[in-house]
């Protein structure tokens, strides 16, 4: 008998398992309810989206779902889960039935401060919200931006907002921005090319409120001063969309606890994408890798386990890469180690970080032409050895090294 599989999104964890399973499983009757009324979108291209006018963000076709041969149902909600009857609940009253289910409903940022759900707070993380303030913004009846955080998302959006002509100002708790990421000596390349575009960038400024009466009006700092303007954007972090597990009684903490095969707690329901904890590649530590590669890779684990055939998560990897600040950064994995090695490099900085003679992180800056080598040292963990004193070199590339001491 064929098994009715149901899946909670349609992100790209959510298409990764309908693309993955498809390929090997034609016939399983597959259901995918989407929250927002748009086809599948990626979320990395909504920038472009917004600054061209280009639709390189809806990433695939019209008819995708008629070729997966799916039950695709856009602008619906889940309101609540139901596993012991394995049924969830539609916000129109419908209830579905399912044999197994996947959780992969995103996230979305947030900032947990008093008045951070006003009307005018915005959140940059689903296509439906930035669609929203972009029609503020082009009515012209928005002219001034705040946003609350500098991490990789909030850096992006405040470069938007000031490129489509609104006065953006960035408040920073910390003393450094995307610190999540970059190191200080990384991030000081960042701040200066962002304040250099116009966006004007308060570190250690630390949000106590955002105020307001019926809609967000500004927000007021610890230090009692108040800065207003004509939308917020709360860019702290993200926070997994699991409202709807509420009394379900599956497994979480910030996100859903997963084990390798990406199960949860319970058995006949899978979870990828920004709503899991994953267990980091190098430390083992699991927290929520809110990024594109690793919510694909997720889809593609749950897209096999579904189909019968075990695959395993080897583990998530911290990576991001700011595309539109005008000088290329990329970071990739730790941020600290007992050997660090740091070189200017064709006009950029070329950061290593090492650990017990392996490749544990690095960091780029401008020139990011090594940027496959060095993931390929980083992802299969290789002994460096003699090699070590070439991984500086500008022309440095695996082509330096013997492919054999690469796969070994």
């Amino acid at each position: 008998m064929n098994k009715h599989i149901c899946i909670i999104g349609a992100g790209p964890a959510g298409i990764s398992v309908v693309e993955t399973l498809r390929s090997v499983n034609k016939s399983s009757k597959v259901t995918v309810l989407n929250a927002e009324p748009f086809p599948p979108y990626s979320p990395p291209a909504m920038i472009d989206h917004f600054l061209t006018g280009s639709n390189s963000h809806l990433w695939k076709e019209k008819d995708w779902p008629e070729a997966m041969d799916i039950d695709y149902r856009s602008g619906v909600s889940v309101t609540a889960l139901m596993p012991q009857s394995h049924l969830v609940r539609l916000d129109s009253g419908e209830t579905i039935g399912y044999d197994q289910l996947v959780i992969a409903s995103g996230s979305r940022l947030y900032a947990p401060l008093p008045g951070a759900d006003l009307p005018g707070v915005y959140n940059f993380k689903s296509l439906s919200a930035a669609e929203e303030l972009m029609s503020r913004v082009r009515s012209g009846e928005a002219k001034t931006a705040l946003v609350v955080g500098a991490g990789f998302i909030g850096m992006e959006i405040a470069l938007l907002l000031c490129d489509l002509g609104l006065r953006v100002t960035q408040v920073e708790m910390l003393d450094t921005v995307m610190s999540g990421m970059l190191d200080q000596w990384t991030a000081t390349f960042a701040l200066k090319e962002i304040q250099q575009r116009g966006v004007e960038v308060r570190l250690q400024t630390k949000a106590k409120a955002f105020i307001g009466d019926d809609r967000m009006q500004g927000v007021e700092l610890e230090s009692g001063q108040v800065f207003l303007a004509d939308v917020l954007i709360a860019a702290t972090g993200v926070r997994p969309n699991l409202d709807f597990i509420a009394g379900s009684g599956i497994e979480h903490r910030w996100g859903l606890v997963v084990n390798q095969e990406l199960q949860t707690s319970h058995p006949d329901i899978y979870a990828a994408g920004d709503v899991i904890e994953a267990p980091d590649r190098l430390t083992g530590q699991p927290y929520v890798h809110a990024i594109f590669p690793n919510a694909v890779e997720q889809g593609r684990v749950v897209g096999l386990n579904l189909a019968g055939i075990e695959a395993k998560y080897e583990g998530a990897e911290r990576m991001n890469s700011l595309k539109h600040l005008g000088l290329p950064i990329m970071a990739v994995g730790m941020k600290e180690s007992d050997e660090i090695l740091r070189s200017r490099v064709n006009g950029g900085w070329r950061t290593l970080y090492i650990q017990e003679n392996r490749l544990v992180g690095y960091q780029l800056v401008g020139d990011i032409a090594a940027a496959g080598a060095l993931r390929q040292l980083f992802v299969k963990q290789v002994d460096l050895g003699k090699y070590k004193e070439h991984l500086l070199e500008p022309g440095f590339s695996l082509g330096m090294l013997t492919w054999a001491s690469i796969t070994q």
